[in-house]
């Protein structure tokens, strides 16, 4: 005959149990906030772009990504997590159907680095990267290639990278002092 447990320990089992899950859950919720989170799971290709985020040797990684980094925002603070996205970014890794170039970074997705993005609520206000950049790495006061007379054509993602080495857009015609880190745009 099978011995029945007491009702206390069946409800000190029970209390353990939950107990286990909430903390499970805790740590799970705290890590999946984390860049290596993004690579680990799901997103194989977000390895170079993780390794990126803790690198401190700015030869090896984009000034962006450091910057942003050093000023405490992760993969979540600028790309949000949704239903909808979550599963559509499950079907890419399920079927590996992430474009990824030569070097294995993802394919430029023109939605992102655009003014519209970089200026929203709690980024960079333009305003302040325009006033900022006059005379920009040592260059004379009339060059700010934010006030560029290029129209708005233009876009933060043509100099700009977040994951990669950025490139002055600039060069290709000017002959310019580039920032630390910066290579020119090959033509």
């Amino acid at each position: 005959m099978r011995k029945r447990l007491s009702k206390n320990k069946r409800l000190t089992i029970a209390v353990a149990a939950v107990a286990v899950v909430a903390v499970a859950a805790v740590g799970f919720g705290v890590w999946s906030t984390t860049p290596a989170f993004c690579s680990a799971l799901c997103h194989s290709p977000l390895a170079n772009y993780v390794d990126g985020y803790y690198q401190t040797d700015l030869s090896q990684t984009s000034a962006g990504i450091r910057v942003h980094a050093n000023a405490g925002l992760d993969c979540l603070s600028r790309h949000s997590r949704s239903t909808a996205r979550q599963l559509g970014e499950a079907a890419h890794w399920a079927t590996d159907g992430y474009q990824v170039d030569e070097n294995g970074f993802l394919v430029k997705d023109e939605t992102l680095l655009t003014k519209e993005f970089c200026t929203q609520s709690g980024c960079h206000t333009w305003e302040a990267v325009v006033d900022g950049t006059w005379g920009f790495a040592g260059n004379d006061e009339e060059f700010n290639p934010h006030a560029s007379h290029q129209d708005g054509s233009v876009t933060c993602g043509d100099c700009h990278s977040i994951h990669q080495q950025n490139e002055l857009y600039c060069a290709k015609c000017h002959d310019l002092n580039l920032p630390e880190g910066w290579v020119a745009t090959s033509e």
